[in-house]
């Protein structure tokens, strides 16, 4: 089994290593970023930037997907567990969870004439409701001064990871710097983002720890 999986791992490695390549001649055939520095923007960007370049930015988030699983998946099932898990005993926040419960269980249906279900729940809604039980805390243990509402931190948490998700024009020329300059495809490893991304993944690890511990609310269900 053992010797199978790394076979078929090797195999996905060499598949994604010609997209790699795509992309790297891709690249080369159009003129480098250049770095830009302003109040309002800081990093690389292109000059007169056209449908080669728009196509090219895609590839790199394709390939750099597939050589990294996404955070936003941990951000987003983490906070839905402490949505459902939240100490808010109030009717209102109940029935919410139970409706949200409900419908998550009700999508069952995948077969090609099945109606598509739409959202089951918004950000918006998780993200007031989790701070309202934070700032709460915040209040009680006397921390409220020039504190910025937490459902504000987590929206601007989200906005980024979303940006970063649908690939947007600076979120994927994050992933081009270096001397020189090329596409990081397998991650920012060995450039001034390996602190960054520790602190991150440290938080990340440090968030789902804190999601599963075994307290209170998981004992409330």
């Amino acid at each position: 089994m053992k010797m199978f999986f790394e076979a078929a791992l090797g195999g996905l490695q060499a598949g994604v290593a010609v997209l790699e390549s795509v992309v790297e001649l891709f690249s080369d055939l159009l003129p480098a970023p250049k770095l830009f520095v302003s109040e309002t923007v800081r990093g690389f960007r292109y000059e007169n930037p056209d449908v080669r370049h728009f196509c090219l930015l895609k590839a790199v988030r394709t390939v750099s997907a597939l050589n990294a699983s996404l955070m936003r998946i941990v951000t987003e099932c983490t906070r839905h567990i402490e949505y459902a898990l939240d100490i808010d005993d109030s009717a209102e926040h109940r029935s919410n969870v139970e409706k949200y419960l409900r419908d998550f269980f009700d999508d069952v249906q995948r077969q090609p004439e099945a109606a598509i279900k739409g959202v089951l729940i918004r950000e918006k809604q998780i993200n007031e409701q989790l701070g309202k039980t934070l700032d709460r805390i915040a209040i009680e243990y006397g921390d409220s001064v020039e504190r910025v509402p937490a459902a504000q931190l987590f929206h601007r948490s989200s906005r980024s990871f979303s940006f970063y998700l649908h690939a947007r024009y600076p979120e994927t020329m994050d992933l081009y710097g270096g001397l020189p300059g090329r596409w990081h495809l397998r991650g920012m490893s060995k450039t001034p983002k390996d602190r960054e991304n520790m602190e991150v993944l440290d938080t990340f690890i440090t968030t789902a720890s804190t999601t599963f511990e075994p307290s209170k609310q998981w004992r409330r269900i």
